[in-house]
């Protein structure tokens, strides 16, 4: 079995949503944007042959980011035009009724009109479908637990006894160990970084993860942007458009690879001491007292400064700099004050980013990234004068020196700028 990840993300993050290509004629949770990956995807079929191949549709739930884009799909399958396509969707109670009204919603009425559903779609429901036979396929479906929403995942089972599993969103829960226990592989539900009732979490689901490791290749999915933060230096998360094979021994291996990791930053990580050993500036000076190589708790390779005043040797505070590769496309901040009592004001902070601009230059990078309290208006008011934007408020779930979850809010702000 080979499985296309179409997304790997929720709907608040640049990665798709959580949709998954089997070989290449099921589809499970055909959320918003996954037409758009599915052709994208790299099989060598034509656009029109990628969607005239679907024959099978799971759906965990109904949620936009789960099943949106079934319409799109109704289209193409559904449609007189199209006589040799019919497909056959799995999905919670109610699906025909809702499905058919959100193709009457999203359509026109004349290719609504168009839509033969009697014909070419056949709906079964997963609260009663029992073992569902498809091709060479034994389709289980279970209910999970997504909060107040129905919910449910799908086992798949090969001729060759190999199982997939597909939890949709889920709370860790009986039917979730039931499919931990009994399948080869399992795409799991790791939103975020917080306890919740509707979701597992990435902090968990990393040690599950180590703990299964031989007896089911379990696959983190739906992953928020605090999510992704946390796998930075911890795992290596799956990315969108990643094909995987059942019949590999690991067709998905989450660890992170040392030497390999050691090898990117010998290569793109170089430290130019000499060139920023000090930097100067109209109101203070940034002089280069530590680089840090990367690590699990640094995460990145950093550069440290002394906050000097301005032609003097009197040290007002530090500024580090972490060279962050153009590939991490989610993560907590690179620029990080730490100014004495009198000397946190904005017009310091302000030149400190100027001058560490140069830095990121150099490192051919044009973005800055920082954080701060959402309380933290003198802050904030600096990165607007930059130009920076305001991306987004975070809360992070974290563990404390005593193993105990704490947690917090910043501000991400995220200053661009060209190389001119």
């Amino acid at each position: 079995m080979k499985i296309t990840i179409l997304g790997t993300g929720c709907i608040w993050t640049k990665r798709a949503c959580a949709s998954y290509l089997i070989n290449d004629d099921i589809i499970v949770d055909p959320g918003s944007g996954t037409l758009k990956q599915l052709l994208k995807s790299s099989n060598k079929l034509l656009h029109h042959e990628k969607i005239e191949r679907i024959k099978l549709i799971l759906i965990s739930h109904y949620h936009l980011d789960h099943y949106f884009d079934v319409v799109h799909l109704m289209w193409k399958i559904a449609s007189e035009k199209n006589p040799n396509t019919s497909a056959t969707i799995i999905c919670p109670p109610g699906g025909e009724e809702r499905i058919k009204l959100l193709c009457q919603l999203g359509m026109s009425d004349a290719t609504y009109a168009k839509l033969n559903f009697e014909k070419y779609i056949k709906f079964v429901d997963a609260s009663k479908m029992g073992t569902f036979r498809y091709n060479n396929f034994e389709i289980k479906s279970l209910k999970m637990d997504h909060g107040t929403t129905e919910c449910y995942g799908y086992m798949i089972k090969e001729d060759n006894g190999k199982v997939v599993s597909f939890t949709g969103d889920t709370n860790y829960c009986p039917n979730m160990q039931i499919m931990l226990d009994n399948s080869d592989m399992a795409f799991v539900d790791m939103a975020g970084t917080d306890i919740s009732n509707k979701h597992f979490n990435i902090i968990d689901g990393i040690n599950l993860m180590r703990e299964y490791k031989g007896r089911c290749n379990i696959v983190p999915c739906h992953l928020t942007s605090q999510a992704l933060d946390y796998c930075i230096g911890r795992i290596n998360p799956p990315k969108d458009l990643m094909v995987l094979d059942t019949s590999l021994d690991t067709p998905y291996d989450f660890e992170i690879n040392k030497e390999k990791e050691n090898m990117l930053e010998d290569v793109n990580f170089k430290f130019a001491t000499d060139k920023f050993g000090k930097m100067e500036g109209e109101i203070v000076d940034l002089q280069l007292i530590l680089t840090t190589a990367a690590s699990n708790k640094s995460k990145f390779p950093t550069y440290c400064f002394n906050v000097l005043l301005h032609n003097k040797e009197d040290v007002v505070g530090t500024v580090n700099y972490s060279v962050v590769p153009e590939s991490i496309e989610s993560h907590s901040g690179n620029v990080s004050f730490d100014l004495m009592e009198g000397y946190d004001l904005p017009s310091v902070k302000y030149e400190c980013c100027k001058l560490v601009k140069n830095v990121a230059k150099h490192h051919k990078s044009n973005i800055l990234y920082f954080t701060c309290s959402p309380k933290d208006e003198k802050t904030r008011r600096v990165y607007e004068s930059l130009g920076a934007f305001l991306k987004e408020i975070k809360t992070y779930t974290y563990m404390d020196e005593n193993n105990k979850r704490q947690t917090t809010e910043k501000c991400i702000w995220v200053w661009e700028f060209n190389h001119n």
